[in-house]
């Protein structure tokens, strides 16, 4: 999963440029995880010598970047382009309607967690431009939501490789454990943090 990633990046001075020219189009709907791109990040970045925050902080633009070009053109073409062929083979009726439930439940909370739903992130973030939502309370739940993820996996591709990168065999086992538990930790936070602001939410209109 990480080594074509990084067989590709190393030895190229541009490497953290192309892991954020990658994030830009997992934003529109590239099938790469984002979070593979983002442990790989902190791997390049410690095999340079690289402040693991300056990577995470380049990670975070083009984690932004993205998502909003894909916020954008849903705001400028909407259903149009929810209805072309080609995107409901991505993003079919189903899960367009699954999307639509999603905002009728959590209204614009939704955009919080969907940086936590892969599979519907892209098309949470063109509905709510199609929805019209305004572009800053898109940034600040996704930005949050970002701002929790984004850090946690560069650091621990960071990490990794300063501990076991003359270990290649430990490093494989080590990134497996971590994909799998890095991403049930920030699905628990992101989940506690999401219910502390529906209820929140939920206080603000009774009070």
């Amino acid at each position: 999963m990480f080594e074509p990633l990084l067989d590709a990046l190393q030895g190229s001075p541009l490497a953290l440029w192309g892991l954020f020219a990658i994030l830009i189009f997992c934003g529109l709907g590239l099938p790469v995880p984002e979070d593979v791109v983002l442990i790989t990040a902190g791997m390049v970045a410690a095999e340079r010598d690289a402040s693991w925050l300056q990577a995470s902080l380049l990670m975070y633009i083009g984690v932004i970047g993205g998502d909003t070009v894909v916020f954008y053109l849903g705001r400028h073409f909407g259903s149009r382009l929810l209805n072309l062929a080609w995107t409901q083979r991505l993003f079919s009726p189903v899960k367009q309607a699954r999307v639509r439930s999603l905002f009728d439940r959590y209204g614009a909370m939704v955009l919080f967690i969907a940086r936590f739903l892969p599979g519907l992130r892209a098309l949470i973030f063109c509905t709510a431009g199609a929805m019209r939502v305004r572009y800053m309370k898109f940034l600040l739940l996704d930005g949050a939501a970002a701002l929790l993820s984004v850090p946690l996996f560069v650091f621990i591709g960071y990490w990794l490789w300063r501990k076991f990168s003359d270990d290649l065999e430990s490093l494989q086992h080590a990134l497996s454990r971590a994909h799998s538990f890095s991403l049930g930790g920030a699905l628990g936070l992101a989940a506690v943090v999401a219910l502390a602001g529906w209820l929140w939410c939920r206080y603000r209109r009774s009070s």
